[in-house]
């Protein structure tokens, strides 16, 4: 399918050229394991060569044996700490993860050890440091801007501060990533299972390492008092508004999907997140080296959870069902076929049943694949579909008929879809048509009238193409048929150097509310997963921000009103350079990656803030700030001009105090060796998530 899917795209470009909340279904399924991630408080690296020196400024923490850079006593060790809170009394399962970045490419081996002392990292040096324990856990091999991970789950002794140590054995220098400069830096992650009738904790450290890495309670400027970091709600609430139960948001008319694309599931092949499949598609010399030309075959993944036993891709797909409910999603559209030699294609029975599991309301939208050739049989699409013959998760419309949504439909007549049908039928399974066009904006197609329910389409990644939405919506209501609007955050793919401009969020939030006014029926989020070109699932380098924005504009185009704002949060949503950075073009040897057509690229930097009552908001970096005063309640979206050489903090006062200020979890570069132009996101309250 991603094979035809790239042609099929390919082939537009040339024509365009000429419930409940998150946190109660988490707390209700009691056996789920619930995963949380500190950022860390203090982090430093002493050193024996220099004894009395204290590297509290320093932008890196280095790990070296004794013998480091030829000197007889050059041993250098790191310090970081953490503050954990929330894990609940009586949870089970409990591990204890302590996760890096690294730099550098080395074969290093590095132990992590428990630390007994009192330090600080503006007041440790190598004369004055702390004693470290025996060794918790031991790694070699560091691969640059991966993390890399370390058990230490035998440290754990519930809530409280922990420290520990780094120290190498063998190897060249392992130099780390620091929070303090990076936002990069260590982080500690926890997975556990909540003992049976645990309440949710009224606070926890937050799921998301880019929501947590962001966060931050230091002012940045004037006499303000000190606020605390971006709350949780009492009752845990992961949103700035109250989102109705699941319940609620499906007893309403219009629907919000999101389009699965089985290639990408949360974990691929069950490996240490350090090791496994997206951490070799990150790095640009992983796969052997087959996605070397273009810097890695993507730029992001999905959020790390600890190796699994038992069935673990029913387990990896009950925490992406519950993420979807988190945002009030009425369920995916899952591209389905079974196949010979992938076994990702092969787990559509699964998915079911992660949704019966989960949520019996939680449906599953079909989205067969089929052959294309000319005269083609049905055989195997029909083996397919029935393989969700009379399964309580699959989604029908209200007249009890079982929508079937496939990409690109057009590669086959009408009249083929049309014999499968009736095919389906005689097996009693009573189908009708709602095509995902490649490209539909409200004109031609007249032909495929008679054979449709509904008329959709894959969707365009530029906000200014969103009016589009609004057209179809209203032709396909004047032939008599409902609408199902695509909505995307992005769509960069530097396998095939393009990217189009997505105005920060902006093509996100107006495919809502173009839609809306389109008269809609449904809406599909392009995609889910598709970490090759477009997707809107929390991620590494995303997070929570674009499902916590979906999940108010799915409220709003829901119930037809806006979500009243009772909580204050800050998201924000930028690229790591400009567009037209240098890069290394002796690494990066496929060219430059550009936008094709389209929106003209923009280079800005977004604060969405959500204000429970008006304020000041501010974007900061280094001595460019920008300020805007919000008279109203509300969400709003502003945006100040990229800087090279900073990285973004954002703020809201009111009455001149300092109400909340985050970090961005992405500095911006000035040069870079391969481009990355997808929109890097954080921001947020601090609850607890899915995963």
């Amino acid at each position: 399918m991603l094979s035809h899917r790239r042609a099929a795209f390919a082939a537009f470009v040339a024509i365009a050229c000429a419930a409940t909340t998150g946190v109660a279904t988490a707390s209700a399924t009691v056996s789920a394991p619930v995963n949380v991630s500190v950022s860390a408080t203090d982090d430093v690296f002493i050193s024996q060569a220099a004894p009395a020196t204290v590297y509290g400024d320093a932008e890196w923490m280095s790990v070296c044996v004794k013998t480091c850079n030829g000197k007889t006593d050059g041993e250098r060790r790191a310090l970081t700490a953490f503050k954990v809170s929330g894990i609940p009394a009586g949870a089970t399962n409990v591990t204890m993860t302590l996760q890096v970045r690294s730099t550098r490419t080395t074969g290093t081996t590095v132990s992590a050890h428990k630390v007994t002392g009192a330090w600080s990292e503006t007041g440790t040096s190598w004369n004055n440091r702390p004693a470290f324990g025996p060794a918790l856990a031991t790694r070699t091999g560091f691969t640059s801007g991966q993390v890399a991970a370390l058990d230490v789950s035998k440290a754990f002794a519930g809530n409280g501060t922990y420290s520990f140590g780094l120290t190498a054995s063998q190897g060249v220098v392992a130099v780390l990533y620091s929070s303090r400069t990076s936002g990069k830096g260590p982080t500690l992650k926890i997975s556990y299972t909540p003992a049976t009738g645990t309440p949710s904790p009224t606070s926890s450290p937050t799921s998301s390492p880019t929501a947590t890495a962001t966060a931050t309670a230091t002012p940045t400027s004037g006499p303000t008092a000190a606020p605390t970091t971006p709350p949780a709600s009492p009752d845990g609430v992961c949103l700035p508004f109250d989102k109705p139960s699941a319940s609620a948001l499906r007893s309403y008319d219009k629907k919000v999907f999101a389009f699965y694309f089985p290639p990408y599931p949360l974990s691929i092949d069950n490996k240490d997140p350090a090791k496994d499949q997206y951490a070799s598609w990150l790095n640009p010399l992983g796969s052997n080296g087959m996605y070397a030309a273009q810097g890695g075959h993507s730029r992001d993944r999905p959020l790390t959870r600890p190796v699994r036993g038992g069935d673990w891709r029913t387990a990896d797909f009950e925490v992406e069902v519950r993420q979807a409910i988190a945002a009030g999603l009425d369920g995916f559209i899952y591209e389905h076929h079974t196949s010979a030699s992938d076994q990702r294609f092969n787990q559509f029975p699964k998915m079911l049943a992660a949704a019966r599991n989960v949520d019996p309301g939680f449906r599953i939208m079909l989205s067969p694949d089929f052959p294309t050739a000319k005269g083609a049989t049905h055989d195997k699409v029909i083996s397919d579909i029935l393989l969700a013959k009379g399964h309580p998760s699959l989604y029908h419309l209200p007249d009890g008929t079982i929508p079937l949504a496939p990409f690109y439909p057009e590669r086959q007549p009408p009249a083929w879809w049309d014999e499968l049908r009736a095919k389906l039928a005689g097996k009693g399974m009573k189908t009708v048509l709602v095509p995902i066009f490649l490209d539909w904006q409200g004109s031609g197609k007249t032909e495929w009238n008679d054979h449709v329910a509904g008329y959709s389409s894959w969707g365009v990644r530029w906000q200014s193409s969103t009016e589009g939405y609004k057209r179809a919506g209203l032709e396909a209501a004047e032939r008599g048929r409902f609408y199902m609007a695509p909505a995307s955050l992005e769509d960069v793919r530097p396998r095939d150097k393009r990217y189009w401009e997505p105005s920060n969020s902006g093509t996100l939030r107006q495919s809502f509310v173009k839609a809306d006014e389109g008269g809609a029926a449904m809406i599909s989020l392009m995609t889910w997963n598709d970490y090759a070109e477009s997707w809107v699932a929390p991620s590494v380098e995303r997070g929570y921000a674009p499902m916590d924005l979906i999940a108010y504009y799915t409220t709003w185009f829901k119930t037809g009103k806006w979500p009243v704002v009772k909580r204050d949060a800050l998201y924000y949503f930028h690229r790591s350079h400009h567009t037209d950075a240098p890069f290394d073009a002796t690494k990066q040897t496929i060219g430059p990656i550009a936008v094709p057509y389209g929106d003209a690229a923009k280079n800005e930097v977004e604060l969405v803030a959500f204000l429970k009552e008006p304020g000041v908001i501010s974007i900061k970096q280094g001595s460019d700030v920008r300020t805007k005063e919000v008279t109203s309640a509300g969400m709003v979206s502003f945006k100040a001009p990229l800087k090279p050489g900073t990285t973004p903090v954002f703020e809201l006062k009111r009455g001149g105090k300092l109400v909340q200020t985050v970090k961005s979890h992405t500095p911006i570069k000035e040069s870079l060796v391969y481009q990355d132009l997808i929109n890097h996101a954080g921001g947020g309250l601090t609850c607890r998530r899915p995963l």
